[in-house]
């Protein structure tokens, strides 16, 4: 495959691939060359016949911290859809997949990249990990699927207490409200063990499968996603945007405006 600047793939037995991220400078936050070349890199896959299983991994001490705020902070209301659709679409590539996706997650897995890692199939977490949609801190909300597909998983109740709240949750509590399928103290071993049995199983039942449980998606739910997108992007319109943002960056708390 071409050669990239923060993603790297691995084929391990053969037919499973391991997508590398290391934009380590910046804690893996998703800027727009990265988005593109995990893009490039799943389309890649998808076309590989033998590759029956793919496991994304960060680095030791971070699976993605989130979207790259400083590439956020200018954006404007049709900056902002426009990146949120992206995400979207790279989301969508990995649920429509014919091929089972496996989150390896250690340390911090936030915002973006809590919403890439829902996207997969299954996510396999270690004890450092710290798992969140924390966008609410920055006077803005997910915006690619996460609030949906975290309702998904949680309920409305336990999605709704992290997203008003941004509460940042350990790998126990992941766990316990099914957030993530299991901690591991090596998670690529475990999800690597996970994708070793998905691998000597039938494609074609794998796929079925795959296509059944993802049906789910359906008009209804590419909706509420495009509703998700909709709001998100609109949030830019307000000062309280810039100033969440802004504020992340100088590492102060952010002074919101009261009403609306």
């Amino acid at each position: 495959m071409t050669k990239r600047k923060y993603v790297r793939v691995e084929i391990v037995k053969e037919s499973i691939a391991k997508i590398h991220i290391h934009r380590a400078e910046a804690k893996n936050a998703l800027n727009e060359q990265l988005v593109g070349e995990l893009e490039q890199v799943i389309r890649q896959l998808e076309k590989e016949a033998h590759i029956v299983c793919v496991i994304i991994v960060g680095n030791k001490n971070t699976f993605i911290a989130g979207a790259d705020i400083k590439e956020m902070a200018s954006a404007s209301v049709t900056d902002a859809y426009q990146y949120a659709s992206k995400m979207k679409a790279l989301h969508n590539l990995i649920t429509f997949s014919k091929k089972p996706y496996v989150a390896a997650i250690s340390g911090y897995c936030l915002g973006g990249g809590l919403e890439l890692a829902l996207a997969c199939d299954m996510r396999i977490a270690d004890e450092t990990s710290k798992l969140g949609l924390p966008e609410i801190t920055l006077g803005i909300i997910p915006g690619a699927g996460g609030i949906h597909r975290l309702a998904e998983i949680v309920g409305i109740s336990f999605a709704t207490q992290m997203v008003m709240t941004g509460e940042v949750l350990d790998a126990t509590t992941a766990k316990e409200w099914k957030i993530v399928n299991s901690i591991s103290s090596n998670v690529e071993k475990s999800a690597l063990s996970i994708a070793k049995s998905i691998q000597s199983k039938s494609s074609y039942a794998i796929t079925a499968v795959k296509k059944l449980l993802n049906e789910r998606h359906g008009k209804q739910s590419e909706l509420i996603l495009e509703n998700e997108i909709h709001n998100f992007a609109s949030l830019f319109a307000y000062p309280d945007a810039f100033e969440g943002m802004s504020a992340f960056i100088e590492k102060r708390q952010p002074i919101f405006q009261k009403g609306g």
